[in-house]
């Protein structure tokens, strides 16, 4: 059994991006396209088999872009992964084959101009050619290149390219969208049954970029470059597509990398995120940006969990999944922390106001030696204790 591959309704071994555990439907490419039946909805495929042989590749097509391989002779399958099915072209060219298309997300890269063109010194290995229908991408050809995973590098060094990888894309960056994403977290607690709740009121210095899904690296370069995919099935199944934030894909990121132990303190988390703010506006990772309060960071964190969760169960990864459940069940704590800072800032808050009410209310008489002087003092000392409170309860971002 390949690495990441799972039983399915009949007991038989299917690849890694089968997603078993989500559907009771034999595993059959040549019925992808009638579509599978699943508690999240309908997801429908293509017969990826048929690309494992030249004559596919060397029949004309409409629904090609780019630099699409021709006179192909030999077709080798090097890997299945998660998102992907990976085969050699003669050596030449490197074919992703995306099994349940999910969007247009890895061809828009290279066929939207001013994104191409923004990205053309960011660490990427843009895509030269591919094949699209309209469910998604269902093939893209790169020049021909080693792979790995993007796990095997260190975390700061990948926070470094993904800010570098972001920079570019900040001219193209979005309002806020707080609702939307919102929905999204309510869409996706709401097919997880989960009993953790969880929304942010995300600051207006929170914005959405384009969305880039790094699974894997180039290989044997002197330059980290990433290697874009497709949206996730999970996240096509369980929410609407939405631009989310650089923090949003770096908390995907964090987390996946948290659940390998590639983590042992705040510290290196801190390090992780400030190494890739380096790149970025520095709104973007100011003091209301990252504050928990707000959101922040572990709203993004919350959201990559739940949907990892999503994954553990589509695939039968059962360490994945007691992994996330642990993660969730600290949620309420969490929580219950926001909700005594909550009473603390309703605390200083009208201490301050009271003060002021005083000072305004007994302005003309100006006499505030005696119980108006006392007043204030109090209301500023209650205020004074209440954002000594606040500051100390207050969750770190990392």
């Amino acid at each position: 059994m390949e690495e990441g591959a799972t039983k399915g309704s009949t007991g038989s071994e299917v690849p890694p991006w089968f997603p078993a555990g989500l559907t009771d439907q034999a595993y059959q490419p040549s019925a992808f396209s009638e579509g599978l039946p699943s508690p999240w909805g309908r997801f429908y495929g293509w017969d990826w088999t048929l690309a494992t042989s030249p004559t596919w590749w060397n029949q004309s097509s409409s629904t090609t872009w780019g630099q699409w391989p021709r006179d192909v002779s030999e077709v080798h399958l090097l890997e299945h992964t998660r998102h992907s099915v990976i085969l050699d072209l003669d050596g030449q060219f490197i074919a992703h084959l995306f099994p349940f298309p999910t969007g247009h997300d890895v061809s828009t890269l290279a066929l939207f101009q001013p994104w191409r063109e923004a990205l053309s010194t960011a660490p990427l290995l843009m895509p030269i050619g591919g094949m699209k229908h309209e469910h998604g991408d269902m093939a893209v050809i790169y020049p021909h290149h080693d792979y790995q995973p993007v796990e095997s590098q260190q975390p700061r060094v990948l926070a470094d390219n993904l800010g570098q990888l972001h920079e570019p894309l900040a001219a193209f960056a979005t309002p806020n969208t707080e609702r939307r994403w919102n929905e999204r977290l309510k869409s996706i607690e709401g097919h997880l049954k989960t009993t953790t709740l969880w929304r942010a009121p995300h600051t207006r210095n929170v914005l959405g970029l384009p969305a880039i899904y790094p699974t894997m690296l180039v290989k044997g370069s002197d330059i980290i470059r990433f290697i874009p995919a497709p949206r996730p099935l999970m996240d096509h199944l369980l929410c609407e597509d939405e631009r989310l934030p650089g923090a949003a894909m770096m908390g995907r990121l964090e987390q996946r990398l948290a659940l390998i132990g590639r983590f042992d303190s705040s510290d290196e988390r801190q390090d992780f995120y400030e190494t890739w703010a380096r790149h970025l506006p520095s709104s973007w990772s100011s003091p209301s940006a990252i504050s928990t309060v707000n959101g922040g960071l572990w709203i993004w964190r919350y959201e990559a969990i739940l949907l990892m969760l999503a994954e553990a169960r589509a695939y039968g990864l059962e360490n994945q999944m007691k992994q996330c459940e642990g993660w969730l069940n600290d949620v309420s704590r969490i929580q219950a922390r926001l909700g005594e800072l909550r009473s603390m800032h309703g605390l200083r808050k009208t201490g301050l106001l009271s003060a002021l009410a005083t000072v305004v209310i007994t302005w003309d008489s100006q006499n505030w030696s005696g119980l108006p002087g006392v007043v204030i003092v109090t209301m500023l000392t209650m205020a004074g204790i209440g954002h000594l409170l606040y500051q100390r309860r207050l969750p770190s971002p990392y």
